[in-house]
């Protein structure tokens, strides 16, 4: 009853100060609305705010920090080192397909290998550094965007559905998700020139210390950076699977689409323990991992967010990523072969799993070097 006497006074005030209002000023009274309704939700209930953003914090330092830090830190090295250049030479046939410059391989592989936002963050950094043009960094943002290999096969695949099988599935129809916006996105011809970036071979500017010391500060401000998207949708989440309107839906489906379309993880957890068939699990959770739900476009945003990019635009389009992810995942169940062989996930299996990520990430980044050395000395 309490929240019923707020919420009608709050709807009647939206409709009065909305009447003749400019749409930046209908934005900001909506925002300020809302995050006032929060406020007024946390000091009435501040113990539900202190156990999600508890649980928040958990989930990035056991699951995302261990994991993102140490990536983006060797990112950062390859990156300062002219990796581009490198990786451009031998990876630079899967950019062909989308359209895209050689240069921007790079991109592509730590997006495949590490999942959100690390794609959107280092598009970034090319574009600042000059190795790309404004066309090409507005559409390689809507193709390297996808979920991580550990969260889908190990995460949800092996954890939450109890298949491994399942999340190769995920895996894979994410991947084509990200392949098919490649090839369905408008290609806009580039019209700037793309400033070379002056290459010095001094001992100053290429000291392994000095490049360590700037991939660690930037890695950790970025680390700090998602731990915070993490810990307030985290709040946001207990407050909603809190309230009153949420607790009056039976459906689990709506509620996981509703909590998926906020965080994928707290959805895709909710669809693995609904009572439906797994052919519609599997398709809805596609859905919720291709389209990354508004905590990872948050994510994104605070990378792109400073630049010309329209939001409803890249929102639209992680949309129709949902929905070719979601096709794909359905046309994969009814061709591949049925394996019923159930998986169970422990500490075990997670560890080794989690060395053997890391094993594979080494050697991919290593084959390149060696390959470019083999090459320079033939020619």
């Amino acid at each position: 009853m309490i929240v019923l006497f707020l919420i009608i006074p709050i709807i009647f005030l939206l409709f009065l100060l909305f009447r003749k209002t400019t749409p930046v000023k209908s934005i900001n009274i909506l925002i300020t609305t809302i995050c006032s309704i929060i406020v007024v939700f946390i000091i009435l209930s501040p113990e539900i705010c202190l156990k999600f953003s508890i649980n928040g914090a958990k989930l990035f330092f056991y699951n995302v920090f261990p994991y993102v830090f140490p990536f983006m830190i060797l990112s950062n090295l390859i990156i300062y080192y002219n990796g581009v250049e490198i990786y451009s030479k031998f990876l630079g046939i899967l950019c062909k397909p989308q359209k895209l410059p050689k240069n921007t391989a790079i991109v592509l592989a730590i997006s495949a290998l590490c999942g959100y936002p690390l794609g959107a963050k280092y598009s970034c950094d090319l574009y600042e550094e000059g190795v790309i043009d404004f066309n090409t960094f507005e559409r390689i943002i809507n193709i390297a965007s996808n979920a991580g290999p550990l969260f889908i096969v190990g995460a949800v695949g092996t954890s939450m559905l109890g298949n491994k099988y399942s999340g190769y599935i995920l895996l894979a129809s994410c991947y084509l998700s990200c392949i098919l916006m490649g090839i369905l996105l408008p290609y806009k011809a580039s019209i700037t020139h793309v400033r070379t970036k002056k290459k010095s071979n001094t001992r100053k500017e290429n000291n392994l210390g000095i490049f360590i010391k700037k991939s660690v500060e930037n890695a950790l401000q970025v680390s700090i950076q998602l731990m915070g998207f993490i810990v307030f949708f985290s709040v946001l989440i207990g407050i909603l699977k809190n309230s009153f309107l949420f607790k009056n839906i039976q459906n689990p489906m709506v509620k996981s689409i509703i909590l998926g379309c906020i965080e994928m993880t707290n959805g895709c957890s909710i669809i693995s323990t609904s009572e439906t068939s797994f052919e519609l699990k599997m398709i809805l959770t596609s859905f919720l991992m291709c389209f990354g739900g508004f905590c990872v476009i948050s994510q994104i945003y605070s990378f792109i967010g400073k630049y010309e990019i329209s939001p409803t635009k890249f929102i639209l389009r992680k949309l129709i990523q949902g929905v070719l992810g979601s096709f794909i995942c359905f046309i994969l169940i009814n061709v591949l072969p049925k394996q019923e062989i159930k998986y169970t996930f422990n500490f075990q299996l997670s560890k080794y799993n989690f060395i053997l990520y890391y094993i594979s990430l080494i050697i991919i980044f290593i084959i390149p070097i060696l390959l470019s050395k083999i090459l320079r000395r033939k020619y």
